[in-house]
């Protein structure tokens, strides 16, 4: 057959199969330690009254405004907070000029950024297609900003998380071995970077450590880390001929998902990224997830880091995640606090970068069901952290508290009217006394993400990793399973089912990486953490699409899990997927398998050149004997070749720019 060069689907492995997975939620047992209470005070219970009596008188604008800008608000008033409750700390950043930075769920309008202006606030940007706005703005004006009809909640600024802790690499994924064995250097394929910042790209260009760069137009993150220049040479050292792309990864996550869709539409096949924000809920795709959603749909590969907030296998999880238990009367007044099994609260008990965050399974922008969290000292006698946002059937099923140290308890209160919901506890990475597993969450646990946890390159190198026990995960891995409620567009899994019993679970994280690798960047001589990990498996992902641009995306997926190495405990696991994923066995699986497309140069002369197939055959009848059965053969020459074969099989053959003439 006679046709045109033209882009056609390929098929090399085909993998169907069907996961049925069952969460169990283990908690382990509440820290026995003196000075523990053995319950909430009746003070503190007097104070959390205080503060639901507060937010039962908030106006119209205020409850539209995180509890923490009212909060703020008041202050600069010279009013008390919550009369009653004299020790609930404030927590908004209030920068040097009196501003505070806020992300504003909001229809982008002319008027309204006027107005944003016209009040002394400053917008750093806007995203019309996500609702979304970020502005400096003063605590005077926010009661103005709210009441507008354009604007539907007021936010504190998020901040995203990098989850940061190499030729080391190289080694112990056998991907210098894979590069000399199948003559593969990721050409071909272009990979894309999200991270904080490529500040000292530059430097490394000069010592030879880094090619070339696209950097996304206004996205270099610049100043802050220079993380993302170490991704990039991770990359780079295991993938040195594909192209490298570069866009930060915020600051805010409208920002984030518009870059993960630019980074798509300039040709990026593959991205990673290491950065999540706190928000991001663990139940439902946001808008950072639906952008990796997108771009998975149209053929990208997306490695994400897993997150460095701890793992219940290592008694070290921040998280507790399960169905509310009624645990008695929170106030004489109103209010059901949370059983956490042994008692009504929870307890900090170490680890940095803490803070509290809690999400329950209502969907995005639709909860009514109204849930507070409260933060009291280790004594359990007096509150001094609250989040009591307004959930009324249009916000968020989310309340956050930015401070957080070891001893202090936490108490999740139901308010009255309220139904019952599965809840998920985080504390960024500090451990709680009663925890559960769970901890991924948000884009790293899309579906169709490369959610990547960390391995422990010093137990390899400089051999390769063997999988097992001889190459352990890192403690603080944040493990899964990934329990969801509500597709992307909010509507729910199980109708009318929201408990532990309801939903769907997604297996992640999805496979693991090498970390404690050594780069160039400074900062980052040692390189740890799942960030270290994600731009590890891009660059063998990268190797395998350049050594064989035919296959799927599910074909990938099918090579890198089914050739990875296993690690305790034995099997697909929470803990790291299915396991360390290595490049020499992913590429020796491909190369033993017939390929559907086969391409046939007359003039070949060298290695593969960018837009060929790998591996073109000097002959046509070589490339008959090579292809599949009903495989495609494609057909270049500078001039007219006469060939003799005994084609025994169905393939089409094309020519590439003109005609192909069969003879008999």
């Amino acid at each position: 057959m006679n046709t045109l060069f033209k882009t056609v689907s390929r098929l090399l492995v085909t993998a169907e199969f069907c996961l049925v997975s069952v969460q169990l939620f283990a908690q382990t047992p509440a820290v026995g330690a003196a000075g523990v209470p053995a319950g909430i005070s009746q003070n503190a219970k007097n104070e959390i009254a205080a503060l639901l009596r507060e937010k039962a008188g908030r106006t119209p604008a205020q409850q539209k405004m995180d509890s923490q800008l009212v909060h703020a608000l008041k202050k600069n008033r010279g009013e008390a907070f919550a009369p009653g409750a004299p020790n609930v700390q404030v927590d908004v950043k209030i920068e040097t000029d009196g501003r505070v930075l806020v992300d504003m769920d909001a229809n982008v309008t002319p008027e309204l950024l006027a107005l944003i202006q016209a009040g002394g606030g400053q917008v750093i940007n806007s995203f019309e297609q996500y609702r979304a706005i970020r502005a400096l703005v003063t605590l005077t004006q926010l009661e103005t900003l709210a009441g507008s009809t354009n604007v539907s909640y007021i936010h504190r600024a998020r901040q995203a998380h990098a989850n940061k802790t190499d030729s080391e690499g190289d080694t112990t994924h056998q991907a210098i071995l894979a590069r000399s064995t199948f003559a593969v250097t990721g050409a071909g394929v272009n990979v894309g970077v999200l991270s904080d910042s490529c500040d000292g790209y530059t430097n490394l260009q000069s010592a030879g450590e880094l090619p070339a760069i696209t950097i996304l137009p206004g996205q270099s993150g610049i100043p802050a880390t220079g993380e993302g220049t170490a991704m990039l040479e991770i990359v780079n050292d295991l993938a040195p001929g594909a192209s490298l792309y570069f866009a930060t990864a915020g600051p805010s996550e409208a920002d984030y998902a518009y870059n993960i869709l630019n980074l798509w539409t300039n040709g990026c096949n593959i991205i990673v990224d290491d950065a999540d924000f706190p928000d991001e809920s663990p139940f439902q795709d946001a808008i950072i997830a639906q952008a990796v959603n997108t771009v998975t749909a149209n053929g990208v590969l997306y490695f994400s880091a897993a997150g460095n907030s701890g793992n219940l296998d290592d008694t070290n999880s921040g998280t507790w995640e399960g169905d509310f238990v009624d645990g008695g009367a929170a106030t004489e007044e109103a209010g059901r606090l949370h059983s956490f099994g042994p008692a009504t609260y929870d307890t900090c008990v170490g680890g940095g970068e803490q803070e509290v965050d809690l999400f329950w399974s209502d969907p995005l922008g639709g909860s009514s069901n109204d849930y507070d969290l409260f933060v009291l000292d280790p004594t359990g006698s007096t509150v001094i952290g609250s989040s009591t946002k307004i959930q009324n059937g249009t916000k968020d099923p989310y309340e956050s508290i930015g401070s957080l140290t070891n001893n202090d308890i936490i108490v999740i209160v139901k308010n009255n009217g309220a139904a019952g919901r599965f809840l998920h506890l985080s504390t960024g990475r500090a451990r709680l006394s009663i925890a559960t597993s769970g901890t991924t969450y948000g884009h790293s646990a899309a579906t169709n993400a490369f959610s990547c946890a960390a391995i422990d390159i010093g137990s390899a190198y400089p051999n390769p990793f063997t999988g097992g026990a001889a190459n352990p995960y890192y403690l603080f891995n944040s493990d899964g399973l990934r329990h969801v409620f509500y597709n992307a567009d909010g509507s729910a899994i199980t109708p009318g089912n929201y408990s532990s019993t309801g939903g769907a679970i997604r297996q992640k994280p999805d496979i693991a990486a090498a970390d404690g690798v050594s780069t160039d960047m400074p900062g980052f001589a040692h390189f740890f953490g799942t960030s270290a990990a994600a731009p590890h498996a891009a660059a063998i992902a990268a190797l395998l699409w350049s050594y064989s641009p035919g296959l799927t995306p599910a074909q990938i997926r099918a090579v890198l899990t089914g050739t990875a190495l296993d690690v305790n405990p034995i099997g697909v696991d929470r803990d790291t997927g299915y396991g360390i994923v290595m490049a020499y066995p992913a590429l020796h699986v491909v190369s033993l398998s017939p390929p559907n497309n086969v391409w046939v140069d007359f003039n070949y002369g060298g290695s593969s050149q960018s837009g060929t197939f790998a591996n073109p055959y000097s002959t046509l009848a070589k490339g008959t004997n090579a292809v599949a059965s009903g495989g495609n053969i494609w057909i270049r020459s500078a001039g007219s070749s006469a060939e003799t074969m005994t084609i025994s099989k169905p393939m089409t053959i094309n020519a590439y720019n003109g005609a192909a003439t069969i003879g008999h």
